[in-house]
């Protein structure tokens, strides 16, 4: 048997190994703009992929967009017991700060950390999500290591439509949103408004860690205790209490149809949202009972713990976003311009540094004493403009792309924590801003009927510049450190080949450089003890994939397997002189695995789908434990109008050292959980939907408790 013939066979063999069925949200027949520049079905791009729709969104309950994606092959979303109002996504071991994540082709990764937090995206007026794994930096540059998310949303292709939701859940977690869209002649504009909030989750320990007395300054102890340990030895003293979240979000659309083939589109997105901790409580209470939050406690061991009242209120934060965005598609000349701003205008959060003289629960819920204030606003403008140029076999994708970040971090002393615009003394300030430019082309080569040969490489010139770190001495005078500007640049290639064995079958290889620009609090920030390292250098990572995937009427599946090694780690490293710490490159990361998707329809009212990640992960060898080995999520589907009901199950193995205790607080459990959801369409557009998260009430840690069992109810409504 030939060679040609041999490597999918074996494919198809080892995806013959799992269950034959895959999710019920993705569909291999989707098309896709994001893996390549080119409008291609999912089936025929070189690249592992998955579309989740907004149908598909709507079958479950989405408190932010890392819920629709929680079920996406390799993708890991903590489980954090706050509602799902906040979470950051995992995919393939690359968190978000090594994963481009745009809104309608506007990156969102933040300036500051270059994080993304899904709790301020919207969620009811969403088209698709495409999701492209694996290096995507000769198209999209740095960032994209990990892969690509574009979260696309709905433009109006009536001349009324709009939909409605209305849900209520467990610990009242809310969730309200209505978006409208009109057409008229050549012009479409759509508003929309939601509001998501839930009054608190339990669950929001605090531990400390112990120590010797000093036999030169020995101290009482007032209290003898005998407490829990955490998973890294530390002793629970109580919990911060309930974490409240509030996001409210506003868009608007306005879209000009020059023709059918060319138009101009605008859209703004302001999203607003704030948490914090409600409730506090103690594990020590006196002889007469009363809960104490604060003294010096001695352990059975007659080690201490030094106890501050303040340990028990936790942070309390604000997320403010502005997301602007300009489309320009010449669809007839295949010329694309999108330009965007991202303006984080009020990111930070405040802590109490003071406590009450009479402390209890009540007491600690509405103390307003002095405080601080980390205040880190920043700014993001991209620029991108591309044409696709078609010669006979090639199809050329020529472009440039321009894209300026900038953070500006204050630092304040507060009269009141809790008011943070008023009463508040700057002592300290950190920036800097990142500017890059960028070429890239990409040739699409039919090199026969039935294969193609993808050929890609992007150039950037990278500048860090105007960093500083100014900080308020004790003699009232400022100290002032400017950074010296540093420029490089990096060379992202990218090989792929794709093979249609026939309408139903198609193969891939494919090999791609990557790189992650550093970011920019690792380059400019000093928190005390952890200082600025200005010469910090960029990650680089070459990622190997080998695919195969099948489509037809019943039956997809497909298979993956992947390669990628990042070269100069940036990891957190301690000065010589303790306890200073800096952000420094530190060893190779080598992330390998396999990925298997699969779904099958067994007739028109039964359906079924699986997926299953595997990752090794090694740091200079070593088991790298922060990544799950085993990822695996399955489930049933059951259409009979005017039901629907959806059964899911997530199994993630556990993200620690096997020598880490389990099932306490800070530890990465493994955990196995099912979930149950039921729509009933009581008219046409009209539907109630009913979800129980977590059935059997598994309880676990995921360094925080994790989401016990929740109910929610919802009506949605579409026009």
């Amino acid at each position: 048997m030939g060679k040609r013939k041999l490597i999918p066979l074996v494919l198809a063999m080892v995806a013959g190994t799992s269950m034959a069925y895959a999710a019920p949200q993705y569909d291999l027949g989707e098309v896709i703009v994001t893996a390549t520049r080119l409008e291609e079905k999912t089936q025929h791009v070189p690249a592992s992929v998955n579309v989740v729709t907004a149908e598909e969104m709507k079958k479950r309950p989405v408190q932010n967009l890392a819920d629709a994606l929680a079920r996406t092959t390799g993708v890991y979303r903590l489980p954090v017991a706050d509602g799902g109002m906040s979470s950051d996504v995992m995919m393939r071991g690359f968190g978000s700060t090594e994963t481009l994540i745009m809104l309608d082709g506007q990156p969102l990764n933040s300036g500051w950390n270059s994080s993304v937090d899904w709790a301020v995206l919207p969620t009811t007026d969403i088209e698709k999500i495409e999701v492209v794994r694996g290096a995507g930096s000769s198209l999209y540059g740095g960032r994209a290591v990990g892969g690509v998310i574009n979260i696309i949303t709905a433009k109006s292709q009536e001349e009324l439509s709009g939909n409605a939701i209305l849900s209520y859940g467990s610990n009242k977690t809310k969730r309200f949103g209505l978006n409208t869209k009109v057409r008229k002649d050549h012009w479409r504009m759509g508003l929309g408004y939601e509001k998501r909030s839930t009054d608190g989750y339990v669950g929001y320990y605090i531990d400390k860690k112990a120590a010797k007395q000093n036999p030169k300054k020995p101290v009482t102890p007032t209290h003898k205790v005998d407490l829990a340990q955490s998973a890294r030895d530390y002793y629970i003293i109580g919990s911060r209490g309930e974490k409240l979240n509030d996001t409210e979000t506003w868009s608007f659309s306005l879209g000009y149809d020059f023709d059918e083939d060319r138009s101009l589109d605008y859209a703004f997105t302001r999203s607003k949202h704030n948490y914090d901790y409600r409730n506090p409580f103690t594990y020590v209470h006196d002889k007469d009972g009363n809960p104490v939050f604060g003294g010096v406690w001695e352990l059975p061991d007659k080690r201490i713990l030094k106890i501050s009242p303040d340990n028990y209120l936790g942070n309390y934060g604000v997320r403010d976003m502005d997301v602007h965005r300009l489309q320009f598609a010449d669809r007839k000349n295949q010329l694309f311009a999108h330009f965007g701003y991202t303006n984080r205008f009020n990111d930070g959060f405040s802590t109490s540094g003071s406590a009450p003289d009479i402390v209890n629960t009540d007491t600690l819920n509405a103390w307003n004493g002095k405080g601080d204030f980390s205040y880190y606003p920043s700014k993001a403008y991209n620029f991108d403009i591309h044409k696709n140029i078609d010669l006979k076999d090639h199809t050329l994708t020529v472009g440039y792309n321009y894209n300026r970040e900038s953070f500006a971090q204050t630092r304040f002393d507060l009269k009141h924590w809790r008011n943070r615009d008023t009463g508040r003394s700057p002592y300290e300030y950190n920036g800097g801003r990142g500017i890059l430019h960028a070429l890239y082309l990409q040739d699409k080569w039919q090199v026969a009927d039935t294969t193609d040969l993808y050929l890609g490489m992007r150039y950037d010139r990278y500048k860090k510049e105007k960093g500083y770190n100014n900080t308020l001495q004790d003699d009232g005078t400022w100290k002032y450190n400017n950074f010296a500007s540093g420029t490089y640049a990096e060379w992202s290639p990218k090989v792929a080949v794709e093979h249609r064995f026939d309408e139903n079958n198609s193969a891939f290889i494919s090999y791609g450089h990557s790189f992650n620009p550093p970011v920019l609090y690792q380059v400019y920030r000093n928190s005390g003890t952890v200082i600025p390292n200005p010469d910090l250098k960029p990650e680089t990572t070459n990622t190997w994939e080998v695919g195969y995937k099948h489509h037809d009427q019943n039956l997809t599946w497909d298979v993956t397997l992947f390669h990628a090694k990042t070269k100069d780690l940036v990891a957190l490293k301690p000065k010589t002189v303790s306890p200073r710490y800096y952000y420094n490159t530190d060893g190779d990361l080598v992330r390998r695995g396999i990925e298997l998707g699969t779904r099958y329809r067994f007739n028109p009212n039964w359906s079924a789908y699986a997926n299953y990640a595997l990752t090794d992960a090694k740091v200079n060898g070593s088991r790298y434990y922060d990544i799950p080995r085993h990822l695996v999520h399955f489930g049933v589907q059951w259409d009979a109008k005017p039901w629907q009901v959806l059964l899911d199950n997530t199994y993630v193995s556990e993200r620690q050292a096997p020598d880490v205790d389990t099932g306490e607080y800070k530890s990465e459990d493994s955990y196995f959980v099912t979930s149950l959801s039921a729509n009933y369409e009581i008219q046409e557009g009209l539907v109630l939907q009913g979800d129980v998260y977590n059935i059997f009430n598994k309880k676990f840690y995921a360094s925080e408790a994790a989401r016990e069992r929740t109910y929610t109810v919802s009506l949605q409504y579409r026009f």
